[in-house]
């Protein structure tokens, strides 16, 4: 029954997602436990969609089921253990093939596939699902779902598709390691064991000798190897672009006595392996060098290392310097004590000059680059590392007229002092929620006004009201013999206006004082407060043979008096509404969760009903339902409900369709000492 979301509202849900994206990504970086990872990821995306579930599917091997591999909200045993299928008829298996997120409004209708008993098992209706990984190479899917209907939003979809690609480069990355520790065991192994090969060269007869080992390396014959060939003929294999540098170091060695060259060889088959080659010279007693003698190793799995950190690196450097967001590395600089803290900028990207409006200070102190900076950043900076614990926090910028939104992160080893700092200009939301927070105050001013003045009419309309109704009566009574028929039913007509017009009075002063004349919210049992209002209400459940079933209510936080009068006004309202047969009401209570524990109060009925056209109107001031025109009643009782409920900071609304009854629901507060 709410209205759509403001601008604000889905500002503020595309912040909060992208903060949540930045959050993921830092911790991704910083765990090496990929099952913790996708726990958190499912349990953020729910919780920031306001989602009951979320799954995270491992495709197995063959391709044809996937598998509960962490997700929230399922039932207990499910994770870790639930099946499912992925052929196309499937949600998953659609998926896997979907380069796009695929969005389900209601799975009940959905024609492109079929839900899962998982899903439908648990009542799931809508949700978003997407691949992780590529749609060429996909590792699972990401899903996450509700049992209520709900239109989710292209921006919430690629929210989704962040937080699968976050786990997809995690599960890359932890792949490739496990690859990278997998093969320095075997190169252990083989380094322990032996080298590749070893060689001798005669310095004065340029002859050089080598075992079978280095000869099947390098693609050469063995027996030219071990009867001896000039050096150069050795080199043969060797890549044009590498030969100068090794006799470079070969001459270099000749005078320093120690050899050491990393290049490519490459053999008859055209396959490329990298080696180092190490020797030490011998001289004689002239000093002049007779031989030098030494081994080849191949390296080539240490070269695809450092290839992959090097490309790790250029992506790195590739997000850095084109991310929007502003970020530095600072590290702590060795003060004595008698001096304050300082920190020296270590990394900057190009987005940080742009929030901050800092130019060329890598090097420099922030002391250095920002003289009159205030004491909280380095007392927070310090913390982070201090404690190795996050901080969020917001700064302004007096100079630059604006607010970063800041984040502060240990980064670096344990010893090293130094804090990831990522920061978002959110100078035009701090404006936003400044006009609004002015916007408020003057509506609170206005409406407390109209208070002041809706009660001073509705007390002044009292007495010329009351003058009209004493002198109507007066003259019922002194001249009534002397009027007609029409003249009497004239002067009940008048009467029974101004009787009324008393009541809408009545009503208007109580609901303009509901906020003024309130008493301070505190523990009440609405058990003890919908026994005294059915205590009220005895004679009329008696002359109409009506029953009410409670369920046992909750204690809230509450004003006591102004709970009763809402409990009066729906449990009337049901006795008046109640049609021709007799009013059976049922009174029950749901504990719900949210930002703070509160309770979900229903008062249902048998009666009329409401057509769901007017649900909204009928809280309106002096609304008059065209159906339930024939009945009695000021038309302010629901608006009064309604201002009681939002003064405690609930809502209200009514379920109903005509000739079906109606349920009226309402939030409140737990009680703060109750379960």
């Amino acid at each position: 029954m709410g209205s759509p979301p403001s601008t604000d509202s889905r500002v503020q849900a595309r912040i909060r997602q992208q903060e949540v994206i930045a959050e993921l990504g830092q911790r991704a970086l910083e765990t090496d436990d990929l099952d913790q990872l996708m726990h958190d990821v499912s349990e953020v995306v729910a919780e920031t969609l306001d989602n009951e579930y979320c799954k995270v599917l491992e495709r197995m091997p063959g391709g044809d089921e996937v598998f509960l591999r962490q997700g929230v909200g399922w039932r207990d045993g499910l994770v870790g253990s639930a099946i499912v299928p992925t052929d196309l008829d499937s949600q998953a298996g659609y998926t896997l093939i979907s380069e796009e997120p695929i969005i389900v409004d209601d799975l009940r209708e959905e024609e492109r596939f079929s839900g899962p008993e998982l899903l439908t098992s648990h009542g799931v209706v809508s949700g978003i699902s997407v691949v992780i990984g590529s749609v060429d190479e996909p590792w699972g899917v990401l899903g996450t779902h509700t049992a209520d209907r709900k239109e989710f939003t292209a921006h919430e979809a690629n929210f989704v598709q962040s937080a699968a690609n976050i786990l997809a480069a995690a599960i890359e990355r932890a792949n490739k390691e496990d690859q990278l520790r997998e093969r320095e065991a075997q190169l252990s192994v083989a380094t322990d064991a032996a080298s590749i090969g070893l060689w001798l060269w005669d310095v004065p007869e340029n002859v050089f000798t080598a075992d079978e080992f280095l000869a099947e390396s390098y693609g050469m014959d063995p027996e030219v190897v071990t009867r001896g060939a000039p050096i150069e003929a050795f080199f043969d294999p060797v890549p044009e672009e590498d030969k100068d540098g090794i006799w470079e170091r070969l001459d270099r060695a000749l005078e320093t006595g120690v050899f050491s060259a990393e290049y490519r060889v490459e053999d008859a088959d055209g396959d490329v392996m990298w080696v180092v080659s190490r020797g030490e010279v011998e001289y004689d007693a002239s000093g002049d060098p007779v031989r030098m003698h030494g081994a080849v190793t191949d390296i080539t799995e240490r070269k695809q290392r450092e290839q992959q950190l090097r490309e790790r690196e250029e992506r790195y450097r590739d997000l850095f310097t084109s991310m929007s967001e502003g970020y530095c590395v600072i590290e702590r600089v060795d003060t004595p004590p008698a001096e304050p803290i300082d920190f020296r900028y270590v990394e900057a990207n190009p987005a940080f000059e742009k929030h901050t409006g800092l130019a060329d200070i890598v090097g420099e102190t922030i002391r250095e680059a920002v003289p009159g900076a205030e004491r909280e950043w380095f007392e927070t900076y310090n913390t982070v590392v201090e404690t190795g614990e996050s901080v969020r926090f917001e700064r302004e910028l007096a100079a630059q007229s604006r607010v970063l939104e800041c984040y502060a992160f240990p980064v670096g080893g344990e010893t090293d002092a130094q804090v990831g700092v990522l920061f978002m200009n959110v100078t035009e939301r701090v404006e936003r929620e400044r006009r609004l927070e002015e916007l408020v105050e003057r509506l609170e001013i206005s409406n407390e006004r109209l208070e002041q003045f809706a009660y001073a009419a509705s007390h002044d309309l009292q007495e010329p009201l009351r003058m009209v109704s004493s002198y109507l009566q007066l003259v019922e009574r002194r001249y009534g013999d002397e009027l007609d028929e029409d003249g009497r039913e004239f002067i009940d007509y008048a009467v029974d206006g101004a009787d009324r017009m008393r009541e809408m009075i009545d009503g208007l002063l109580e609901y303009s004082r509901v906020e003024t004349a309130g008493e301070p919210l505190e523990p009440v049992d609405l058990n003890a407060v919908l026994e005294n209002v059915l205590d009220d209400l005895r004679l009329r459940f008696e002359e109409s043979n009506g029953e009410v079933t409670a369920d046992s209510l909750p204690i809230v936080e509450g004003d006591r008096g102004q709970l009763r009068q809402v409990f009066q006004n729906l449990v009337d309202n049901a006795i008046e509404y109640s049609g021709d047969g007799p009013p059976r009401i049922t009174v029950s209570a749901e504990c719900r969760s949210g930002d703070g524990p509160e309770w979900e109060v229903s008062v249902s009925d048998n009666g009329i009903g409401v057509d769901p056209e007017y649900s909204d109107q009928i809280f309106d001031v002096f609304h008059s339902y065209p159906d339930r025109e024939e009945y009695d009643g000021t038309g302010i009782g629901l608006a009064i409900c309604e201002r009681i409920i939002e003064r405690h900071g609930g809502e209200i609304w009514v379920t109903s369709e005509p000739s079906e009854g109606s349920t009226f629901t309402f939030t409140l507060p737990a009680a703060s000492d109750s379960d």
